[in-house]
């Protein structure tokens, strides 16, 4: 991959943190209890420290650090979807919707210059952890699904009792 093709990547990944961002916020809106709301808070921090990961990375490299409103649009979109959806359906369904990034992540990670490939690793490992948590939700299988998420945070969320 060229470098110019990695910048490309790169702020794809960053515009992704962005989607997810919204998505996860806009999430915390429709399912309330306290166990999903720590969950869904939870991936909502980990899209957040993701993009304070990458911006370092797009400085470095004379990219953008602005959130466009297409990445914020698509959050909304996806958001949409889940209309009328109970936990279990939701996170079966966000497990569907996060395939394809968890996909484009590792294309990005497989060609990072070897610079960047620690950065570019750590965001495939980012979105497959959501991928997974959203598998074990909807399979009823909660109580070990934040588990590879909240490895990755900086500030994790207190878990509410």
């Amino acid at each position: 991959m060229s470098l110019k093709e990695f910048k490309i990547g790169l702020v794809e990944l960053y515009q992704g943190e962005v989607i997810g961002e919204v998505l996860f916020s806009r999430m915390l809106e429709r399912y309330s209890s306290a166990d999903q709301q720590y969950k869904l808070g939870t991936l909502l921090q980990l899209e957040t420290e993701a993009k304070a990961r990458l911006r370092p990375a797009l400085m470095q490299l004379g990219l953008d650090l602005i959130e466009l409103d297409e990445s914020r649009n698509q959050g909304n979109d996806f958001y949409q979807t889940f209309e009328g959806m109970d936990w279990e359906a939701a996170m079966g369904h966000l497990a569907t919707v996060v395939k394809p990034f968890v996909q484009r992540y590792r294309q990005i990670a497989e060609l990072a210059p070897p610079e960047y490939q620690q950065l570019a690793n750590s965001m495939v490992v980012h979105e497959q952890s959501i991928q997974d948590a959203a598998e074990f939700e909807a399979a009823g299988d909660g109580d070990r699904s934040m588990d590879d998420v909240v490895k990755q945070l900086i500030f994790p969320l207190p878990k509410q009792v």
